[in-house]
């Protein structure tokens, strides 16, 4: 085995022939990018909303994940839903992980905020060429060399908004499907699996001065299998052109966030992560940039610059 694969796989699954897959990258900008968590986020920006954004985990480390994550979602507001889309490719050695999908929300105004329902449904493709391992399980040698599996998704999240909180949660992979590959015997030899877990995340925005506005927040992960995980998220703007925060996450995690926005339009945003676990001896951190567009629905209403949440 590859010395990269062999700690990658040493780090993210043990020595096992369990596999659960990864299909969740894992985001540090999603504070800026809710739509990535939380299908009810879908258009709460008040605009056709797009990202694209581009994740180089563990940097030095060969066959480290890298993930590209496509998404836009708009509202509809005579109808009081919203649509959204996604499409993310996510490499990691010799899997690669490849999902499509739709979303739907419908948004009920308040006389406190803005309270939205999102569903989220598609397909998860998982790709695995075992040409690029070498098996000390002599039951795996002579199978196949590539497998391949696709598995239906379904997530669902609640959002709560105003100009200046929010508050969400979402649950992921509600049907908890997976894909086991058997050899000759009928013995189980490797499993993918779609792990259900569940998130909780809020946050909101004080104004310091007429230059200056923080923006707390936080986000719980948890699953029933693993051990609950959380980020806390804090964040300036500075005369509502640059965003400048840390975040730490419970996983031993350090990140330096970025965004800028250039117009009312158009934002880019940069990440990087450096990790106090044991990792660092071989990665010097964690790399995420996007560009994020909003297109006005409705030019004739003038937009919020810049959006908060």
């Amino acid at each position: 085995m590859k010395k990269s694969i062999f700690i990658l796989t040493f780090i993210l699954v043990g020595l096992t022939n369990f596999i659960i897959a990864q299909s969740d990258a894992l985001y540090s900008q999603y504070m800026f990018n809710q739509f990535t968590i939380n299908p009810a986020y879908a258009g709460s920006r008040d605009a056709l909303s797009s990202v694209l954004l581009y994740r180089s985990q563990w940097t030095g480390l060969e066959d480290a994940p890298k993930t590209v994550n496509v998404s836009a979602h708009s509202p509809f507001h005579r109808k009081n839903m919203a649509l959204g889309v996604n499409f993310m490719m996510d490499e990691l050695g010799p899997s690669k992980i490849q999902s499509v999908q739709g979303t739907y929300a419908y948004h009920i105004k308040t006389n406190f905020g803005d309270f939205s329902m999102g569903v989220r449904s598609g397909i998860i493709s998982v790709r695995n060429n075992q040409n690029d391992l070498n098996f000390y399980n002599d039951q795996l040698y002579g199978n196949n060399t590539m497998v391949n599996t696709i598995i239906p998704n379904v997530d669902f999240g609640l959002y709560f908004f105003t100009d200046l909180f929010y508050a969400g949660a979402s649950a992921s992979h509600l049907l908890e499907d997976n894909f086991t590959l058997n050899n000759n015997q009928q013995d189980s030899l490797m499993s993918f699996e779609l792990q259900r877990y569940f998130n909780l995340a809020s946050g909101g925005v004080y104004e310091i001065n007429k230059n200056i506005l923080f923006k707390p927040s936080f986000m719980v992960k948890f699953s029933p299998l693993n051990p609950i995980n959380f980020d806390i998220n804090s964040s300036i703007l500075f005369k509502k052109v640059l965003w400048v925060g840390f975040s730490y996450r419970s996983t031993k995690n350090l990140i330096c966030l970025f965004e800028l926005n250039v117009t009312d339009q158009l934002r880019f945003g940069y990440s990087y992560d450096y990790d106090f676990s044991a990792v660092r001896t071989i990665s010097s951190g964690s790399h995420e940039v996007f560009i994020g567009f909003d297109q006005l629905m409705n030019k004739k209403t003038p937009n919020v610059s810049p959006r908060f949440f």
